[in-house]
């Protein structure tokens, strides 16, 4: 089934509400303020179908009040149904809601004057003439233009023949799902229920979709559009979703549903203005059905308004999302994300940085980035950052030059990273010839680092014949590596020695000796098997010497106490718990030992 969305604009009183009422039959006012005064409060949500085709109609709030409520509904929109009442033309809100549409690209307009049988047609020509200039000033597309009046059936229908031939604007169907919830309800024997409009991907039932504001999973137990049960829902649709994993007292409007791990929140975002803000002015940022508070720092004014948000709360932005600033309630502008994620550049790399995100031209946004972080910028996140598949990310980074790519990783490297690698080596070989190296172990000792790039950095310093691989290691050229390991099984079995009852764990004794895991654990099995070493659990490693003596001072203690267990054991040795632990396990396998509960005893004899 095609789906599409219209949303209405206008003046409060010109006749929204009435005039989706007299297309569908749907009694969008039902709140009971909504009816008392005669104006729509919130959000009403509504449909029309002609065979498989859909229109869902999502009227909006006139009343210059309810401007956030307006927004919250217009981000959805495929096309606007702007409501102009023949008798009073282009009013306040009417030049107000057509602002907001042009800021949040809703682009297409159906314009209908509403009241059409209570004015001579001079008025009818007159009030045209307004609208069509106002639309023009907002550059904003005048699709086609109706009469109507609801005591007039034909208007009515000739509106309603046109809607459907009407297609939804392009939006991303094969992207990752985006949803904000505009309302969330509980139903009796149901739970949990929100609605939303899909900005980009598909939902379908059963899925595990993602709470960002809450950083909870959720479960979609099923979906609805317009009360039917449907398997999947795609862009262009209303959506209901009935949830678990969560209360319904923690849903709120605003809240972002999508898949996890696409999203990171951030308390700030670089975006481009069309806006009359001043540096440091506090406004209201409207993106959704999301509102908060955002501080604006004016980065550059010239050719492009760009400027620093600061919020009050995490947001969840995206690439190129639309949004709206309000001061005291008012409209002053709004914009697009262009930087949706923290980036610690100087002022002019930043710059530098929006105008090739403003200008879509990623391979400089990229070679800007690679630049600028020295230990490599990662794509993980291109759909938040640039509106890219992984995929699409890595063909841009394959095209820059001095560059290494980490494909497996998404992470991308200036080539100087691998100068940085190579150095790093060749220090710890000018402090320790005998030092054993793998792409692990130095991803682990430099956290920037990736196994590809450290295995880069390596196999160039092998082509250099400044190192070579033996045992599946790398080492010095010109080392003997069977003294090597000879040395190595000595370094750490003085280390166990050393550190008596308490030694450290394997892994730090391989940092502190320059050595790969692989090779540490293998020095480690050997004196294992010569029995000169005990290992008595996972990372604890003790001589044979030590763990004997251990045993002594434990006999003691039972000596002394008639018992022996965790807490005398620490108190007495000065362990900690873990190494107490493991010499009473220890004991509990000699033949001479009993335990009774938590307490280690010497058998009766």
């Amino acid at each position: 089934m095609s789906s599409l969305i219209i949303g209405t604009a206008g003046h409060i009183d010109h006749g929204k509400t009435s005039l989706i009422r007299a297309i569908n039959g749907f009694e969008g006012d039902t709140l009971a303020q909504e009816k008392e005064r005669g104006i729509t409060i919130d959000l009403s949500f509504s449909n029309l179908k002609n065979g498989d085709e859909n229109i869902s109609f999502i009227d909006v709030p006139g009343h210059e009040n309810l401007v956030k409520t307006m927004i919250s509904g217009a981000f959805g929109f495929d096309a606007c149904l702007l409501v102009v009442a023949a008798n009073d033309g282009v009013m306040p809100q009417t030049i107000e809601h057509v602002k907001i549409l042009n800021l949040l690209n809703v682009k297409s307009v159906i314009l209908a004057i509403s009241k059409a049988d209570l004015v001579e047609s001079w008025r009818l020509d007159e009030v045209l003439t307004q609208a069509k200039q106002l639309l023009k000033i907002e550059n904003l597309e005048l699709l086609n233009h109706f009469f109507v009046s609801i005591n007039d059936k034909l208007s009515i229908n000739e509106l309603k023949n046109y809607l459907f031939t009407l297609k939804p604007k392009k939006r991303d169907e094969s992207g990752i799902f985006r949803y904000y919830i505009d309302r969330a309800f509980s139903i009796k024997g149901i739970g949990s229920v929100v609605t939303g409009s899909v900005l980009s991907g598909s939902v379908r039932s059963g899925e595990k979709l993602f709470n960002y504001d809450l950083s909870k999973e959720v479960l979609v137990r099923s979906v609805q559009t317009h009360e039917n049960d449907v398997k999947t829902a795609g862009v262009s649709t209303r959506v209901a979703l009935n949830l678990s994993g969560v209360e319904f007292s923690e849903l709120k409007k605003g809240q972002l549903l999508s898949k996890k791990g696409f999203f990171r929140g951030n308390f700030e975002a670089d975006v481009i203005l069309f806006a009359n803000v001043n540096h440091n002015e506090s406004v209201t940022f409207c993106v959704g059905a999301k509102q908060g508070v955002a501080k604006v720092l004016i980065l550059s004014d010239e050719k492009h308004k760009f400027a620093t948000l600061k919020f009050n709360k995490e947001m969840f932005l995206c690439f190129n999302e639309p949004f709206v600033l309000l001061k005291d309630g008012r409209v002053v502008g709004g914009g697009r994300v262009l930087n949706a994620i923290t980036e610690p550049l100087k002022k002019q790399s930043k710059i530098a940085l929006l105008n090739a995100l403003n200008e879509l031209n990623f391979k400089r946004a990229f070679e800007i980035l690679k630049q600028s972080h020295k230990n490599g910028f990662g794509l993980i996140s291109a759909f938040q950052r640039f509106n890219l598949t992984h995929e699409d990310a890595l063909k841009i980074a394959k095209t820059l030059s001095n560059c290494f790519v980490d494909e497996a990783a998404l992470n991308v490297y200036d080539d100087e990273a691998i100068l940085r690698v190579k150095e790093f080596i060749k220090f710890i070989l000018s402090k320790n010839e005998f030092a054993l190296f793998s792409a692990t172990s130095i991803s682990l000792k430099l956290t920037w680092v990736t196994q590809n790039l450290a295995q880069k950095a390596l196999n160039e310093l092998e082509n250099e014949r400044f190192i070579c691989k033996n045992d599946g290691v790398y080492m010095k050229n010109g080392v003997d590596f069977s003294k090597i390991k000879l040395r190595l099984e000595d370094e750490i079995l003085k280390i166990l020695q050393n550190s008596s009852l308490t030694p450290d764990a394997p892994y730090n004794i391989y940092d502190e000796l320059d050595i790969d895991r692989i090779s540490g654990d293998n020095a480690l099995k050997k004196l294992t098997a010569q029995g000169v070493v005990k290992r008595l659990a996972h990372n604890l490693f003790v001589t044979q010497k030590s763990l004997e003596m251990a045993v002594g001072l434990l006999k003691e203690i039972i000596k002394k106490d008639g018992f022996v267990n965790v807490q005398n054991a620490k108190n007495e040795l000065n362990l900690s718990r873990k190494f107490a632990l493991a010499y009473l396990e220890y004991l509990d396998t000699l033949p001479e030992i009993s335990k009774v509960g938590q307490d280690r005893v010497f058998k009766e004899v």
